[in-house]
C-alpha cells in the first residue's frame, strides 16, 4: 500500500469564543462559567466535527482501528493486515462491509513502528460510485448527504469554501481547520450532486498510547566495527578525528567509548524510531552538534542511533583530521588535486568569498567527501591549504 511520512509533527489548535458583559449581566464567575459550559455543549453541528453517519452508526475522526472495524468493516485485501506503519506516517487502505466499499487512512502517531490494528484511522474516503447503488445513506452534519446535497446546500449549511477547485468533472469545495484537519466535497457537474467525501482529522484520539522507549541495543549497532586505519580507496566513506578512525555511518556510543561525552540538556534524550533527532558531542573542550538517525523499530536513546555525517577542522572542531588516500588537513589546494586526478576521482567546486569547496565520492544524495580550501588572506589560516573535511554516507 501507499505510505507517507510526516516529517512535521502534526498539531492543531483550539478556537475559544470570548464574549465580554458587565457584572450586571453576568452575575457571578462562576455562573458565567456554567453558563458557557452550557452553550458549549449545545454547540449546532458542523464539519469541524469530523464525523459522518453511516446508516445508523456514527463514525468520529480520528477513532482507533479497532473502533472503526468494530463497526463490522474488514481489510479488502487480507495480506494488508500484516502491515506496519512507521512513527508519524500513514497509509490507504481498503475495507469491506457487505457491498459497500471505504478508503481508510490508517496513522501511526506513535514512538515505535506498529501494526496496522494498534494504529489511528484518521481519514475516511467514500466515493459515490461505489455506493450510488445501495440503499445506504450516507450524511455529514447538518443534513449533507451524498447523492443529494448540491453546492448551494453545502455553502448553505457550511458557508464559504476555505478552497474552491472547478474542474471539468466537478467542483471540489474545501473546508480546512489546520493542517491535515479538512473535508472536501466533490459535486460532479452532470449530476449536481455530491459524489466523493473525504475526511480527515489527524489529531491524538483520546486515549491514545504513543508506546514506550526501548534502550536495548539494536542488532546493527553491535554488529559495527570501527576501523584501524583509514583506507588508501578514495571511494571509503571513512574519516580520522584526532587520531581515531570512523567508517560511516557510525554509532554514537563508538564516539562515546573513543572520549566523547553526550550533553544531555542539548541532546534529544529520546528519537523515535525509523525518524532522527540532534545530539551534543563534547571532547576537551571540543563541542560540535549533529543530526542522527534510528534505524531501529522501536524508539531509543542517542547512544544507540547512527551519525550519518562527520566533519572537522575549520571554525566548528579545531582538531585534526583525513579523509581516505592521504586527504588531510593542511594538504595544500595543489597536493589535493593531484591526489584526486591520480585516482580518477571527479569534483565538483565551488568558490564562496574567502573559501573554495571541493565534493567529490558522491554517486548520489546523501554520500560524499567534501574538503574546504581557505583562499583569503586575512586570518590565521594558511592560505591555499585544507582547513576542514567532512564524509557524509546515508543508512
Amino acid at each position: 500500500m501507499k505510505k507517507k511520512r510526516m516529517f512535521l509533527l502534526l498539531c492543531t489548535a483550539l478556537v475559544f469564543g470570548v464574549t465580554t458583559v458587565s457584572a450586571a449581566e453576568s452575575g457571578t464567575l462562576e455562573e458565567t462559567e456554567l453558563m458557557t459550559e452550557a452553550e458549549s455543549e449545545t454547540e449546532e453541528p458542523s464539519w469541524r466535527d469530523f464525523q459522518v453517519t453511516i446508516d445508523e452508526d456514527v463514525y468520529v475522526l480520528p477513532m482507533m482501528f479497532e473502533d472503526f472495524t468494530a463497526f463490522g468493516w474488514s481489510l479488502r485485501d487480507e495480506e494488508d493486515a500484516e502491515d506496519t506503519l512507521e512513527p508519524y506516517s500513514y497509509s490507504f487502505y481498503e475495507f469491506q462491509k457487505d457491498d459497500l466499499t471505504i478508503t481508510a487512512y490508517v496513522l501511526n502517531l506513535g514512538i515505535n513502528t506498529m501494526p496496522i490494528e494498534s494504529c489511528i484511522v484518521a481519514g475516511l474516503s467514500i466515493d459515490d460510485y461505489y455506493w450510488s447503488d445501495l440503499d445506504d445513506t450516507v450524511e455529514l452534519p447538518c443534513g449533507i448527504i451524498l447523492g443529494e446535497s448540491t453546492l448551494e446546500d453545502i455553502e448553505a449549511a457550511y458557508g464559504t469554501p476555505t478552497d474552491t477547485y472547478e474542474g471539468t468533472l466537478y467542483t471540489q469545495y474545501t473546508y480546512e481547520e489546520d493542517y491535515n484537519q479538512e473535508i472536501e466535497l466533490q459535486v460532479f457537474l452532470e449530476s449536481g450532486v455530491l459524489e466523493d467525501i473525504r475526511i480527515e482529522n489527524f489529531e491524538q484520539p483520546e486515549g491514545f498510547e504513543e508506546g514506550e522507549m526501548s534502550t536495548e541495543v539494536p542488532q546493527s549497532i553491535l554488529a559495527y566495527t570501527k576501523p584501524d586505519a583509514l583506507s588508501s580507496d578514495l571511494t571509503a566513506y571513512e574519516i580520522e578525528i584526532d587520531g581515531d578512525c570512523y567508517e560511516l555511518p557510525v554509532p554514537v556510543s563508538v564516539l562515546l567509548e573513543d572520549g566523547w561525552e553526550l550533553d544531555e540538556d542539548d541532546s534529544d534524550p529520546m528519537i523515535v524510531a525509523k525518524y532522527y533527532g540532534w545530539v551534543s558531542l563534547r571532547k576537551n573542550n571540543q563541542t560540535f552538534s549533529a543530526i542522527v538517525t534510528n534505524d531501529a523499530d522501536y524508539a531509543t536513546i542517542p547512544e544507540n542511533c547512527w551519525l550519518e555525517e562527520l566533519s572537522t577542522g575549520g571554525y566548528t572542531l579545531e582538531l585534526d583530521g583525513a579523509l581516505p588516500g592521504g586527504v588531510r588537513i593542511g594538504v595544500t589546494e595543489e597536493e589535493f588535486l593531484a591526489i584526486l586526478d591520480e585516482n580518477g576521482m571527479e569534483y565538483e567546486c565551488t568558490d564562496s568569498g574567502n573559501y573554495r569547496y571541493y565534493t567529490y565520492n558522491s554517486p548520489s544524495y546523501g554520500n560524499s567527501c567534501e574538503v574546504t580550501i581557505y583562499v583569503g588572506t586575512d586570518s590565521y589560516f594558511e592560505k591555499d591549504t585544507i582547513i576542514s573535511i567532512s564524509c557524509e554516507k546515508a543508512l
